[in-house]
């Protein structure tokens, strides 16, 4: 499958109506990327400080790691914008979702933060002492620890497929925030929320419960996605064409 990326007219329904990311300045957004970036390039520059061959890739291997969950950070909060939302084409239903390759980036950051325990393992294994093993075999084996959690908690969310998806029986999803299935029957309403870390998509269902979807997990404009589950939620008869995505969200702009 290939994700769409499209443009939503401004008339579109519920576009702009939420502040996508509430509060936040230009420098509020860059700062956590900018400071893990920053913390990879002086890793890499201390590395080349000491003999120690094994404190060298520790450290880089500890720098590489910071500055990947940086650009990690910096992707994912810009992969959505106003306006814009992101499906599957040629899909049987209607997913939106983000661009896969996202998904590559917090595995990656776990693999390279192991790397201090893999290069202290190297060194026992060639008979290094364990106490002369570049930071310290303590600090690697934590290092390694927490990759480790990190790596397995990103292949159990595989168990759960990309995206928010809207068939003719329901909604369902949402890998990174828990297993969803809702039938329309039991489905209130659909509102973008404004909360402390800007836009998200809110479920509400009839019993009162409230499902509250990160916008990066569904790749697009939560005011859009509210519209168009709003839209199929009171236009039962239409919900055939959720087989076709494209014409699925058509179908909505022509409403407005």
């Amino acid at each position: 499958m290939i994700v769409i990326r499209q443009v939503l007219r401004r008339n579109f329904p519920g576009i702009g109506e939420t502040p996508l990311r509430s509060g936040k300045s230009p420098a509020q957004l860059y700062l956590a990327p900018v400071l893990l970036i920053a913390a990879m390039i002086v890793g890499i520059l201390l590395s080349f400080q000491p003999n120690d061959l094994n404190y060298r890739l520790q450290i880089v291997g500890l720098g590489l790691a910071l500055g990947c969950l940086g650009v990690a950070l910096l992707l994912w909060e810009l992969s959505v914008t106003v306006g814009v939302v992101r499906f599957e084409n040629h899909s049987p239903t209607l997913r939106f979702t983000y661009a896969p390759s996202l998904d590559l980036l917090y595995p990656l950051a776990a693999v390279l933060i192991m790397i201090p325990a893999i290069v202290a393992l190297f060194a026992l294994l060639r008979g290094e002492p364990a106490a002369e093993i570049g930071l310290g075999r303590r600090t690697a084996n934590v290092l390694g620890i927490l990759g480790f959690v990190l790596f397995a908690q990103q292949l159990w969310a595989l168990r759960v497929p990309r995206g928010l998806e809207l068939t003719s029986e329901g909604v369902r999803g949402v890998r990174g925030a828990g297993r969803i299935a809702l039938n329309w029957d039991v489905l209130d309403t659909a509102s973008a929320m404004s909360t402390r870390t800007g836009a998200k998509l809110g479920l509400h269902l009839k019993s009162g419960e409230v499902h509250v979807l990160p916008r990066r997990l569904i790749g697009s404009d939560p005011d859009a996605v509210a519209a168009i589950i709003n839209y199929y939620l009171r236009h039962p008869a239409d919900r055939n064409h959720l087989a076709t995505p494209e014409l699925a969200i058509q179908l909505v702009a022509r409403s407005s």
